[in-house]
């Protein structure tokens, strides 16, 4: 989810409205396409098969492949909330600190 301010210039408000839109969207990114592709490769790989008694190896290599690219995007998505629910800890003990 790109963003048009840098994080430093967003307000707390909009800090957390836009940390609570990447943990949807990182919510249906696992919903919607890593869990899918879970389901596949493990479909793949387990002894009894739906789809094909014995699946070829660049069957299994493409659905780890997809796997692992859906797996990368997924970390990226979290490493992102994670930064900005971070920059939301920050600024709220630096409210908390200045009230006092």
């Amino acid at each position: 989810m790109a963003i048009d301010q840098p994080v430093r210039r967003m307000t707390l408000r909009q800090l957390l409205t836009h940390s609570e839109k990447c943990s949807r969207d990182l919510l249906d990114h696992l919903q919607a396409t890593l869990m899918p592709r879970i389901s596949d490769y493990r479909d793949l790989s387990r002894p009894v098969r739906r789809r094909s008694h014995y699946p070829t190896i660049g069957s299994l290599v493409n659905a780890l492949n997809k796997l692992t690219t859906e797996g990368a995007e997924a970390n990226t998505l979290a490493t992102y909330l994670q930064e900005q629910l971070e920059e939301i800890r920050e600024r709220a003990h630096r409210e908390r600190v200045n009230r006092l």
